[in-house]
């Protein structure tokens, strides 16, 4: 009964690899109770897994498809819909009550150009809702034996990015000779190609206000910090990356 409890669908659907959650409960210091938003959730793994730790967890996606079917494969946990375009749709979120960590995995308005005022804005939207000394991580995953790998975001464009806004930013890098462990292959029926890339920013122990949030947005927007990638300029920017890739 315990063998059966320990290797059961908590541990079993984890969607991440092992080293990678400790780092986001552990060095982000959440716990029993603490309350975590995942952005860009999918089919909820990752929501539902925490929701088995004790946590209160949220999951957001920009597909209908996935948040309908999250919602019916895992009617215990919260997944809400993030409509067009994402940065003007994140006002209410997570029911509004303070969170303790938000993790972004996607969001179309990263898809470009990092330093543009649609990403900062998306941003700003989400850090209102963090509790002070909350923190707001950016979890990436490269697949460095594509060739798209060129074409995707490095740590320093998200770590700049949040050096826009105030807090202390710490980055993280797991490299693949981490995570293809036997165990880790065994419990996720695949290996993992590539590497993990997490940049995280804690917000000051004093709150700001929405529209503090905003103000600094639109500073950040304004300071000319040009282009994150040389793919992400201005004329080549589309969501979803399609014209990159068929460049």
């Amino acid at each position: 009964m315990g063998w059966t409890r320990l290797l059961g669908s908590a541990v079993s659907s984890v969607p991440l690899p092992r080293a990678v959650v400790r780092h986001l409960l552990f060095a982000h210091q959440i716990g029993l109770g603490s309350r975590v938003l995942d952005v860009g959730c999918g089919h909820g793994e990752l929501v539902h897994f925490l929701d088995d730790l004790g946590m209160d967890a949220v999951g957001l996606d920009e597909s209908p498809d996935n948040v309908q079917w999250a919602a019916e494969h895992e009617p215990r946990s919260d997944f809400q819909l993030v409509t067009t375009p994402p940065e003007r749709s994140l006002e209410h979120i997570a029911n509004d009550e303070p969170l303790d960590l938000i993790v972004v995995r996607h969001l179309t308005s990263y898809d470009g150009n990092l330093f543009c005022s649609s990403s900062f804005q998306a941003t700003a939207k989400m850090l209102q809702h963090l509790r002070p000394n909350g923190w707001f991580t950016f979890l990436v995953h490269r697949d460095t034996s594509r060739h798209e790998a060129n074409a995707s975001h490095e740590v320093s464009c998200f770590a700049r990015h949040l050096s826009f806004f105030p807090g202390t930013c710490r980055v993280s890098h797991f490299a693949d000779c981490e995570l293809s462990t036997i165990a880790s292959d065994w419990l996720h029926l695949h290996r993992h190609h590539g590497e993990f890339l997490v940049a995280s920013l804690r917000v000051p122990h004093v709150a700001l206000s929405a529209a503090g949030w905003q103000r600094v947005a639109t500073r950040a927007a304004n300071s000319h910090a040009g282009c994150c990638c040389s793919w992400a300029a201005p004329g080549d920017k589309v969501r979803g990356g399609k014209e990159r890739h068929a460049a």
